[in-house]
């Protein structure tokens, strides 16, 4: 049996320019796929070296820090991704200026109906130059940070420190 026969066809089945322009469109079809695919996203915590970081919410008026449970898993917000395990929580009354009639000034109080919650957790992560990747997160002191557990939401949120190694 002959692998081209008069017609150059392959095996006597196809065309060798036709498997040309096929081979082509494969490897073509291929490369479009690895560049427009989405990355993978992780669906839990990632693996790595521990994390340790405290997210911030300002002025929390219908929820208090007893909603956020100590061994709670928090999710960013707006993704869903898992970002850590709560280790502790925190409140401070919301502090608030007023104006004063008399001195014409500022005068600082603390408010009674707000309050400033403060979120501990700990992760697994991969530290690099920037911060720390967790999943499809990637975490670094100051930024916005909008985070949830299953019994709170915060939107306002941003992580205040972020420690990589012991606490």
């Amino acid at each position: 049996m002959q692998v081209f026969d008069r017609q150059y066809k392959l095996f006597g089945i196809i065309n060798l320019i036709d498997l040309v322009v096929l081979l082509a469109a494969l490897v073509a079809g291929f490369a479009i796929y690895r560049v427009l695919a989405p990355e993978p996203t992780s669906t839990g915590v990632a693996t790595g070296t521990e994390v340790h970081y405290t997210v911030f919410c300002p002025n929390m008026r219908w929820v208090g820090p007893e909603q956020v449970k100590v061994g709670d898993a928090i999710f960013k917000a707006t993704s869903g991704g898992a970002i850590g395990k709560v280790e502790g929580v925190r409140a401070t009354p919301t502090p608030i200026e007023a104006w004063n009639e008399k001195s014409n000034t500022l005068v600082p109080y603390q408010s009674s109906v707000s309050k400033d919650i403060w979120i501990d957790a700990v992760v697994k992560g991969r530290p690099n130059p920037t911060g720390v990747a967790v999943g499809d997160v990637l975490l670094h002191g100051g930024m916005p940070m909008p985070v949830m557990t299953s019994t709170f939401q915060c939107d306002t949120s941003y992580i205040a420190t972020l420690t990589i190694g012991g606490k």
